[in-house]
């Protein structure tokens, strides 16, 4: 069974997704505040008070000695911070009220200090909180602050959180709804022309202003809406060529082969017959190992075979192969080479080089010369063309694209060798340029030697 087959009982779109999770997040924060309240709340409100009787107590040192500041600062913290405060200059002198707590003055020594929680007369259910300390000069201090208050701010406070959570979660629910929606109609967006590329329909001007991750992809959908439109018309060029390239030499070979097996072919006619359909079915090989390799060297996980080439016998075995050319044509081979090692594909850079080197012989009118020449870790291929020739240097390199040189003159080809010298070029890394000035077609390659 695939995973198509499977069919789910609950499915949700990403607008509930997400609404469900802000919500259960705001949930669980309102929730892990109730928990810490009930299980820490009265002991953070216990510390804290410890603390502000600790500064009272470390305030009430400094200005011990002076009785004026000592008694208005007593009067300002019994105000201010609701405690009660005992100071007491001679220990046997104990007020009465404050008799019963003797015995825990007895037990201090002097700059100790101790926290009693307890009722005060321990029957009325108040809890109050209270600092014992013995200080230096026979003084004892008592500071007494009642934990009644404490109780009623954990009510209160227990209280505001349950407002507080409804109120939460009214308005997490409200803004989490808007801010989905918003996100869940940019994605359907995005979705719908997802779908239309897909389809092979390319949407134009696919574009979100959302200043987020959806804004990027949106505009990587409209690149890939472009680049997509653009390959698949230039595949559909590309096949409607190679048919038509291939359509003629086929058509031919049927025509004479069918002559020929009804015999109706003179015996003098034949030689010409079988002449032609080799040379179309010699063209028909060379056409279709020109798209085999053309489609090979295109592929992403293609890899070069490098190895160390010496390019000066590559050109040499080249020209060699392509002598009939040059002594039809009565043409002269201008060669300055040398020996120049450099490292590369030696299958894929042979092609780039006869494609070169016959596109220089094969375009170049009769009794002309030719150049070839290394210098300066270039490589220049130069040959005249034919009068009042205005192709298009970029367009030359389109597969099926023949120049006028071609068309003009009739001359046979199918238009794969620069698109192939160009892909080969690029794969080695090689920056190349073409130029047509003069009638003077020139092509040079930056070559990397081989340290």
């Amino acid at each position: 069974m695939s995973l198509k087959q499977i069919n789910f009982p609950i499915k949700l779109n990403f607008f509930k997704k997400l609404f469900l999770l802000t919500i259960g997040v705001v949930f669980l924060t309102i929730l892990t505040s109730f928990i810490f309240n009930s299980l820490f709340l009265d002991k953070f409100y216990i510390y804290r008070k410890k603390q502000t009787i600790i500064e009272i107590k470390n305030t009430l040192v400094k200005v011990i000695n002076d009785k004026d500041k000592l008694q208005n600062y007593i009067y300002f913290a019994e105000d201010s911070f609701g405690v009660k405060i005992d100071l007491n200059y001679i220990p046997q002198n104990i007020r009465s009220h404050m008799s019963g707590n003797k015995k825990i003055f007895n037990s201090l020594k002097i700059n100790e200090s101790t926290f009693k929680i307890r009722e005060v007369d321990g029957s009325s259910g108040v809890m109050f909180i209270r600092y014992y300390e013995r200080l230096e000069g026979g003084y004892l201090l008592s500071i007494r602050s009642s934990m009644a208050v404490m109780a009623e701010h954990i009510h209160d406070i227990f209280i505001f959180n349950i407002f507080t959570a409804f109120f939460s979660l009214i308005m997490s629910s409200i803004l989490v709804s808007i801010f989905s929606k918003k996100i869940s109609r940019n994605i359907m967006y995005l979705k719908n022309n997802a779908e239309k590329i897909a389809k092979l329909e390319y949407p134009k001007n696919i574009s979100l202003n959302s200043g987020d991750e959806l804004e990027e992809l949106s505009y990587s959908l409209n690149e890939m809406s472009k680049e997509l439109s653009v390959s698949i018309e230039n595949l559909k060029l590309f096949v409607s060529n190679a048919s038509h390239e291939l359509k003629t030499p086929i058509s031919v070979l049927c025509l004479y082969s069918q002559a020929l097996s009804r015999g109706n072919v003179p015996e003098d006619k034949k030689k010409e017959y079988y002449k032609t359909m080799l040379d179309k079915s010699l063209e028909m090989r060379a056409l279709t190992e020109s798209l085999l390799t053309l489609s090979k060297i295109n592929s992403p996980d293609y890899k070069l075979i490098k190895e160390n080439i010496n390019l000066k016998i590559l050109v040499e075995n080249s020209i060699e192969q392509f002598d009939y050319l040059e002594f039809e044509k009565n043409i002269d081979i201008n060669l300055k080479v040398f020996d120049l090692f450099i490292s590369g594909d030696y299958n894929l850079l042979k092609i780039a080089i006869n494609n070169l080197v016959q596109n220089m012989l094969k375009y170049s009118p009769e009794n002309k010369e030719v150049f070839i020449e290394f210098k300066n870790n270039i490589i220049s291929f130069k040959n005249s063309t034919y009068p009042n020739n205005t192709t298009d240097p970029d367009e030359i390199f389109e597969p099926f694209h023949r120049g006028e040189n071609a068309l003009n003159e009739n001359i046979d080809g199918s238009g794969l060798g620069l698109p192939l010298v160009k892909r080969i070029l690029e794969l080695h890394n090689f920056n190349f340029s073409l130029s047509i000035d003069n009638n003077i077609f020139d092509f040079k390659i930056d070559i990397k030697k081989t340290d």
